[in-house]
Protein backbone atom coordinates (compact mmCIF):
# COMPACT_ATOMS: atom_id res chain seq x y z
CA UNK A 1 0.00 0.00 0.00
CA UNK A 2 3.16 2.50 0.77
CA UNK A 3 4.66 2.07 -2.48
CA UNK A 4 1.37 2.30 -4.49
CA UNK A 5 0.80 5.66 -2.65
CA UNK A 6 4.53 6.55 -3.28
CA UNK A 7 4.08 6.04 -7.23
CA UNK A 8 0.77 7.70 -7.03
CA UNK A 9 2.52 10.74 -4.97
CA UNK A 10 5.25 10.85 -7.49
CA UNK A 11 2.94 10.99 -10.21
CA UNK A 12 0.74 13.86 -9.63
CA UNK A 13 4.35 15.90 -9.00
CA UNK A 14 4.98 14.96 -12.12
CA UNK A 15 8.48 14.05 -11.06
CA UNK A 16 10.59 12.46 -14.03
CA UNK A 17 13.38 11.57 -12.29
CA UNK A 18 13.72 9.52 -8.80
CA UNK A 19 14.21 11.41 -5.65
CA UNK A 20 17.58 13.07 -4.80
CA UNK A 21 19.77 10.33 -3.25
CA UNK A 22 19.25 9.12 0.58
CA UNK A 23 21.27 11.14 3.06
CA UNK A 24 21.64 8.65 6.67
CA UNK A 25 19.42 9.63 9.71
CA UNK A 26 21.13 7.67 11.99
CA UNK A 27 19.62 6.97 15.43
CA UNK A 28 21.48 8.21 18.37
CA UNK A 29 21.84 6.16 21.94
CA UNK A 30 21.67 7.23 25.55
CA UNK A 31 19.46 9.59 24.29
CA UNK A 32 17.92 8.79 28.11
CA UNK A 33 20.11 10.87 29.97
CA UNK A 34 18.34 14.17 28.25
CA UNK A 35 16.02 14.96 30.89
CA UNK A 36 13.37 17.86 31.45
CA UNK A 37 11.91 18.31 34.55
CA UNK A 38 8.71 20.61 35.80
CA UNK A 39 9.86 21.40 39.27
CA UNK A 40 7.19 22.58 41.25
CA UNK A 41 6.57 25.34 38.46
CA UNK A 42 2.63 24.32 37.64
CA UNK A 43 2.40 24.65 41.35
CA UNK A 44 4.27 28.17 42.14
CA UNK A 45 2.28 29.82 39.01
CA UNK A 46 -1.36 28.28 40.29
CA UNK A 47 -1.09 30.23 43.60
CA UNK A 48 -0.01 33.39 41.51
CA UNK A 49 -2.46 32.90 39.19
CA UNK A 50 -5.42 32.45 41.72
CA UNK A 51 -4.58 35.49 42.70
CA UNK A 52 -3.62 37.32 39.71
CA UNK A 53 -7.44 36.58 38.75
CA UNK A 54 -8.91 38.63 41.45
CA UNK A 55 -8.18 41.38 39.36
CA UNK A 56 -7.97 40.29 35.96
CA UNK A 57 -10.75 37.87 35.15
CA UNK A 58 -9.25 35.24 32.90
CA UNK A 59 -11.04 34.87 29.65
CA UNK A 60 -11.14 31.97 26.77
CA UNK A 61 -9.95 31.73 23.27
CA UNK A 62 -13.51 32.31 22.17
CA UNK A 63 -14.06 35.08 23.18
CA UNK A 64 -10.27 36.71 22.31
CA UNK A 65 -10.93 35.15 18.43
CA UNK A 66 -14.22 37.17 18.71
CA UNK A 67 -12.32 40.53 19.78
CA UNK A 68 -10.10 40.28 16.54
CA UNK A 69 -8.81 43.42 15.17
CA UNK A 70 -6.29 41.97 12.41
CA UNK A 71 -7.50 40.37 9.12
CA UNK A 72 -5.23 37.95 6.91
CA UNK A 73 -5.26 37.96 3.46
CA UNK A 74 -5.81 34.89 1.43
CA UNK A 75 -2.90 33.33 -0.15
CA UNK A 76 -0.99 35.96 -1.89
CA UNK A 77 2.35 35.46 -2.18
CA UNK A 78 4.25 32.52 -3.97
CA UNK A 79 5.17 29.28 -1.90
CA UNK A 80 7.74 27.83 -4.08
CA UNK A 81 5.34 24.35 -3.50
CA UNK A 82 4.60 22.34 -5.98
CA UNK A 83 1.32 23.11 -7.66
CA UNK A 84 0.24 19.40 -7.76
CA UNK A 85 0.40 20.18 -3.89
CA UNK A 86 -2.52 22.78 -4.26
CA UNK A 87 -1.17 24.62 -0.84
CA UNK A 88 -3.18 26.90 0.20
CA UNK A 89 -3.29 28.99 3.62
CA UNK A 90 -2.96 32.81 3.91
CA UNK A 91 -0.96 36.03 4.40
CA UNK A 92 -0.83 38.41 7.18
CA UNK A 93 -2.09 41.37 7.39
CA UNK A 94 -0.28 44.00 4.44
CA UNK A 95 0.98 46.04 7.16
CA UNK A 96 3.60 45.53 10.35
CA UNK A 97 3.29 41.55 10.19
CA UNK A 98 4.06 41.31 6.34
CA UNK A 99 6.23 44.04 5.83
CA UNK A 100 8.62 44.88 9.13
CA UNK A 101 10.99 42.66 11.35
CA UNK A 102 9.70 44.88 14.02
CA UNK A 103 8.40 40.90 14.98
CA UNK A 104 9.08 38.00 13.49
CA UNK A 105 7.35 34.36 13.08
CA UNK A 106 8.70 30.92 14.39
CA UNK A 107 6.57 28.58 15.65
CA UNK A 108 3.09 26.97 14.33
CA UNK A 109 0.48 25.03 15.78
CA UNK A 110 -3.43 24.94 15.98
CA UNK A 111 -6.48 22.92 16.38
CA UNK A 112 -5.47 20.08 14.46
CA UNK A 113 -3.17 19.36 17.00
CA UNK A 114 -5.24 20.43 20.01
CA UNK A 115 -8.66 18.15 19.10
CA UNK A 116 -6.46 15.53 16.47
CA UNK A 117 -10.12 13.84 16.82
CA UNK A 118 -12.48 17.38 15.02
CA UNK A 119 -9.31 19.63 13.94
CA UNK A 120 -11.18 22.39 15.32
CA UNK A 121 -11.56 24.15 19.13
CA UNK A 122 -14.39 25.76 20.17
CA UNK A 123 -16.16 24.70 16.62
CA UNK A 124 -13.23 26.93 14.76
CA UNK A 125 -10.56 25.74 12.54
CA UNK A 126 -7.56 27.79 14.50
CA UNK A 127 -4.03 28.42 13.84
CA UNK A 128 -1.75 29.45 16.16
CA UNK A 129 1.98 30.76 15.82
CA UNK A 130 4.53 32.41 17.55
CA UNK A 131 6.43 35.61 17.18
CA UNK A 132 9.90 37.32 18.57
CA UNK A 133 11.51 40.78 18.83
CA UNK A 134 14.55 40.81 17.09
CA UNK A 135 16.56 41.27 20.26
CA UNK A 136 14.37 38.59 21.70
CA UNK A 137 13.15 40.50 24.20
CA UNK A 138 9.07 39.15 23.76
CA UNK A 139 7.71 36.84 22.92
CA UNK A 140 3.39 36.73 21.49
CA UNK A 141 1.26 34.28 20.03
CA UNK A 142 -1.31 35.28 17.04
CA UNK A 143 -4.47 33.21 17.41
CA UNK A 144 -6.14 33.16 13.30
CA UNK A 145 -10.13 32.20 13.05
CA UNK A 146 -9.14 30.34 9.56
CA UNK A 147 -12.74 30.94 8.41
CA UNK A 148 -13.09 34.51 8.08
CA UNK A 149 -9.09 34.65 8.99
CA UNK A 150 -9.13 37.63 11.64
CA UNK A 151 -6.65 37.38 14.12
CA UNK A 152 -5.62 38.49 17.35
CA UNK A 153 -1.70 39.05 18.75
CA UNK A 154 -1.45 38.32 22.94
CA UNK A 155 2.26 39.30 24.87
CA UNK A 156 3.14 36.19 26.80
CA UNK A 157 3.90 37.15 30.13
CA UNK A 158 5.13 35.46 33.34
CA UNK A 159 3.41 36.14 36.96
CA UNK A 160 6.12 36.96 39.16
CA UNK A 161 4.22 37.27 42.94
CA UNK A 162 0.36 36.98 43.41
CA UNK A 163 0.29 40.72 42.22
CA UNK A 164 2.79 41.45 39.16
CA UNK A 165 3.62 39.99 36.02
CA UNK A 166 6.24 40.13 33.55
CA UNK A 167 7.35 40.10 30.11
CA UNK A 168 8.12 36.89 28.53
CA UNK A 169 11.52 36.92 26.91
CA UNK A 170 13.08 34.60 23.58
CA UNK A 171 13.07 33.63 20.64
CA UNK A 172 9.57 31.60 20.54
CA UNK A 173 11.24 29.28 18.33
CA UNK A 174 8.54 26.79 18.67
CA UNK A 175 4.71 25.88 19.80
CA UNK A 176 2.22 22.96 20.28
CA UNK A 177 -1.23 22.62 21.22
CA UNK A 178 -2.27 19.80 23.23
CA UNK A 179 -6.11 20.29 24.68
CA UNK A 180 -6.16 23.36 26.46
CA UNK A 181 -2.21 23.50 27.15
CA UNK A 182 -0.10 25.22 24.51
CA UNK A 183 3.64 24.61 24.84
CA UNK A 184 6.37 27.11 23.68
CA UNK A 185 9.68 26.59 23.37
CA UNK A 186 10.59 29.92 23.82
CA UNK A 187 14.53 29.15 24.51
CA UNK A 188 16.72 26.58 23.73
CA UNK A 189 16.83 24.91 26.87
CA UNK A 190 13.05 25.93 28.18
CA UNK A 191 9.37 25.09 26.92
CA UNK A 192 7.03 27.25 28.69
CA UNK A 193 3.04 26.13 29.09
CA UNK A 194 0.13 28.33 28.64
CA UNK A 195 -3.51 27.89 29.00
CA UNK A 196 -5.73 28.56 26.22
CA UNK A 197 -8.55 28.89 28.66
CA UNK A 198 -6.70 32.05 30.33
CA UNK A 199 -5.76 35.23 29.13
CA UNK A 200 -6.42 38.40 30.84
CA UNK A 201 -7.81 41.70 29.11
CA UNK A 202 -5.52 44.41 29.81
CA UNK A 203 -5.14 48.68 29.39
CA UNK A 204 -3.14 49.12 26.29
CA UNK A 205 -2.18 52.84 26.77
CA UNK A 206 1.19 51.88 27.90
CA UNK A 207 4.51 50.19 26.12
CA UNK A 208 5.19 48.68 29.64
CA UNK A 209 4.33 45.03 30.65
CA UNK A 210 2.80 44.56 34.62
CA UNK A 211 1.64 46.63 36.72
CA UNK A 212 1.82 50.22 36.07
CA UNK A 213 2.35 53.15 38.25
CA UNK A 214 -1.45 54.23 37.46
CA UNK A 215 -2.20 51.40 39.51
CA UNK A 216 -3.50 49.20 35.73
CA UNK A 217 -2.22 46.56 34.04
CA UNK A 218 -0.29 46.89 30.66
CA UNK A 219 1.08 44.40 28.45
CA UNK A 220 3.68 46.24 26.27
CA UNK A 221 0.55 48.23 23.78
CA UNK A 222 -0.97 44.90 23.73
CA UNK A 223 -4.89 44.05 24.89
CA UNK A 224 -4.49 40.59 25.65
CA UNK A 225 -1.48 39.01 28.00
CA UNK A 226 -1.13 35.57 27.76
CA UNK A 227 -0.17 34.11 31.66
CA UNK A 228 2.15 31.72 31.78
CA UNK A 229 0.94 28.13 33.39
CA UNK A 230 4.26 25.97 34.27
CA UNK A 231 7.57 25.29 32.49
CA UNK A 232 10.10 22.65 31.58
CA UNK A 233 13.42 23.10 31.57
CA UNK A 234 17.07 20.90 31.74
CA UNK A 235 17.69 20.29 35.38
CA UNK A 236 20.00 22.18 36.97
CA UNK A 237 19.61 24.69 34.30
CA UNK A 238 22.15 26.47 31.84
CA UNK A 239 22.29 26.96 28.29
CA UNK A 240 21.63 24.39 25.74
CA UNK A 241 24.37 23.22 23.50
CA UNK A 242 23.53 22.65 19.76
CA UNK A 243 24.71 18.79 17.78
CA UNK A 244 26.90 18.26 20.96
CA UNK A 245 26.43 18.37 24.70
CA UNK A 246 24.00 17.16 27.16
CA UNK A 247 21.44 20.14 26.63
CA UNK A 248 20.40 19.80 22.78
CA UNK A 249 18.69 23.18 21.89
CA UNK A 250 14.62 22.98 21.29
CA UNK A 251 15.01 24.65 18.52
CA UNK A 252 11.18 23.41 17.34
CA UNK A 253 8.22 22.31 18.90
CA UNK A 254 5.38 19.20 17.21
CA UNK A 255 3.60 16.84 17.98
CA UNK A 256 3.58 13.04 16.84
CA UNK A 257 -0.48 12.13 17.39
CA UNK A 258 0.79 8.55 16.24
CA UNK A 259 2.40 8.01 19.40
CA UNK A 260 2.03 11.05 21.76
CA UNK A 261 5.16 12.34 22.09
CA UNK A 262 6.55 15.68 21.15
CA UNK A 263 9.15 16.21 18.70
CA UNK A 264 12.18 18.72 19.33
CA UNK A 265 15.19 19.77 17.00
CA UNK A 266 18.00 21.66 16.88
CA UNK A 267 18.97 24.57 14.49
CA UNK A 268 22.42 24.39 13.73
CA UNK A 269 22.98 27.02 11.25
CA UNK A 270 25.36 26.59 8.55
CA UNK A 271 25.19 22.64 8.89
CA UNK A 272 23.80 19.09 9.64
CA UNK A 273 23.78 16.98 12.73
CA UNK A 274 20.90 18.73 14.91
CA UNK A 275 19.69 16.08 16.79
CA UNK A 276 16.08 15.32 16.66
CA UNK A 277 14.20 14.10 19.54
CA UNK A 278 10.88 12.25 21.46
CA UNK A 279 9.41 13.28 24.52
CA UNK A 280 6.71 11.07 25.96
CA UNK A 281 2.82 12.81 26.55
CA UNK A 282 0.93 11.66 29.31
CA UNK A 283 -3.06 12.22 27.83
CA UNK A 284 -4.26 11.90 31.41
CA UNK A 285 -2.71 15.02 32.45
CA UNK A 286 -2.07 16.71 29.20
CA UNK A 287 1.36 17.08 30.12
CA UNK A 288 4.62 15.73 29.39
CA UNK A 289 4.97 12.07 30.78
CA UNK A 290 7.19 12.09 34.27
CA UNK A 291 9.21 9.24 35.14
CA UNK A 292 9.78 7.74 38.32
CA UNK A 293 12.58 10.14 38.91
CA UNK A 294 9.92 12.81 38.43
CA UNK A 295 12.14 14.14 35.05
CA UNK A 296 10.89 13.59 31.27
CA UNK A 297 13.29 11.17 29.92
CA UNK A 298 14.13 11.26 26.19
CA UNK A 299 12.81 8.01 24.48
CA UNK A 300 14.40 8.39 20.74
CA UNK A 301 16.56 10.40 18.89
CA UNK A 302 18.41 10.80 15.49
CA UNK A 303 21.55 12.89 13.66
CA UNK A 304 19.10 14.85 11.47
CA UNK A 305 21.51 15.61 7.62
CA UNK A 306 19.82 18.33 6.75
CA UNK A 307 21.35 21.76 6.93
CA UNK A 308 20.31 24.47 9.26
CA UNK A 309 17.21 22.10 10.25
CA UNK A 310 14.87 24.63 10.89
CA UNK A 311 11.53 22.17 12.10
CA UNK A 312 10.66 18.46 12.22
CA UNK A 313 7.18 16.72 12.56
CA UNK A 314 6.44 12.87 12.60
CA UNK A 315 3.92 10.10 11.83
CA UNK A 316 4.04 6.36 12.07
CA UNK A 317 7.78 6.82 12.26
CA UNK A 318 8.07 9.04 9.13
CA UNK A 319 9.79 12.49 9.61
CA UNK A 320 8.95 15.83 7.17
CA UNK A 321 11.51 18.31 8.11
CA UNK A 322 12.68 22.17 6.65
CA UNK A 323 16.07 23.04 6.15
CA UNK A 324 18.56 24.22 3.57
CA UNK A 325 18.58 23.11 -0.10
CA UNK A 326 21.26 20.86 -0.84
CA UNK A 327 21.69 23.00 -3.78
CA UNK A 328 22.21 26.00 -1.38
CA UNK A 329 23.83 24.32 1.57
CA UNK A 330 26.78 26.71 2.38
CA UNK A 331 25.82 29.52 -0.31
CA UNK A 332 25.41 32.67 1.78
CA UNK A 333 21.83 34.76 1.13
CA UNK A 334 17.74 33.71 1.58
CA UNK A 335 17.00 30.78 -0.97
CA UNK A 336 13.96 28.93 -0.97
CA UNK A 337 14.09 25.87 1.31
CA UNK A 338 13.13 22.47 1.19
CA UNK A 339 11.27 19.85 2.64
CA UNK A 340 13.15 16.55 3.56
CA UNK A 341 11.45 13.53 4.15
CA UNK A 342 12.61 10.31 6.15
CA UNK A 343 12.21 7.24 8.21
CA UNK A 344 14.71 7.36 11.65
CA UNK A 345 17.46 5.58 12.24
CA UNK A 346 17.41 4.78 8.42
CA UNK A 347 17.62 8.03 6.09
CA UNK A 348 16.16 11.02 4.67
CA UNK A 349 15.93 12.54 1.18
CA UNK A 350 14.51 15.85 -0.42
CA UNK A 351 11.03 15.90 -1.13
CA UNK A 352 9.35 17.29 -4.10
CA UNK A 353 10.40 20.67 -5.19
CA UNK A 354 10.87 23.62 -3.03
CA UNK A 355 9.27 25.58 -0.01
CA UNK A 356 8.78 29.00 1.00
CA UNK A 357 12.10 30.93 2.10
CA UNK A 358 13.30 30.47 4.97
CA UNK A 359 10.58 27.43 6.44
CA UNK A 360 10.22 27.31 10.11
CA UNK A 361 8.10 25.14 11.85
CA UNK A 362 5.77 22.28 11.19
CA UNK A 363 2.77 20.56 11.99
CA UNK A 364 0.05 17.88 11.00
CA UNK A 365 -3.59 17.80 11.47
CA UNK A 366 -4.87 14.06 11.66
CA UNK A 367 -8.44 15.30 11.37
CA UNK A 368 -7.75 16.26 7.52
CA UNK A 369 -4.56 14.73 6.83
CA UNK A 370 -2.63 18.31 6.43
CA UNK A 371 0.80 19.53 6.77
CA UNK A 372 1.07 22.73 8.27
CA UNK A 373 4.31 25.51 7.84
CA UNK A 374 5.06 28.92 8.07
CA UNK A 375 8.36 31.39 6.95
CA UNK A 376 9.77 33.98 8.22
CA UNK A 377 11.21 35.61 5.02
CA UNK A 378 9.74 39.86 5.20
CA UNK A 379 7.33 40.54 2.35
CA UNK A 380 6.83 37.04 1.82
CA UNK A 381 5.85 35.68 5.07
CA UNK A 382 2.87 32.86 4.33
CA UNK A 383 1.07 30.08 6.55
CA UNK A 384 0.48 27.06 4.38
CA UNK A 385 -0.83 23.90 4.21
CA UNK A 386 -1.06 20.89 1.68
CA UNK A 387 -1.63 17.16 2.01
CA UNK A 388 0.53 14.99 3.75
CA UNK A 389 -0.41 11.93 1.63
CA UNK A 390 0.60 13.56 -1.60
CA UNK A 391 3.36 14.89 -0.50
CA UNK A 392 5.27 11.92 1.30
CA UNK A 393 3.40 9.15 -0.03
CA UNK A 394 2.35 7.82 3.08
CA UNK A 395 -0.84 7.89 4.53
Amino acid sequence: MRLVLGLVALLLLGLTTTAEAAANFPRLTGVDAYQLTPGGSFATYGSRLTSLDRKLPPRGLTSVLGDANRKARPLCHGTYLAAALKPAGFCWEDANDDKTNDWVPQGLTGSGDADPATGTVGGKRVIATSWHTPGDTMVRLSFVDASGLGYRHVLLVEPTSDTDFAVVAGHGHGVTWEGNLLFVATTGGLIRVFDTTHFWKVDDSAGTVGLGSDGKYHAAYYDYAMPQVGAYWYPGGGACTTATGARPCLSTLSFDHSDSTFVTAEHVPAAAGGRVLRWPFDPATGRLKLAADGQVHASEGFSSPVWGMQGAVSRNGYFVLTGVCPEYAGVAGDHPSCLHGGVGGVSTSRLAGQAPVNSQNLSYWPATGELWLINEQLRERVTVHVPWTTLTGRA
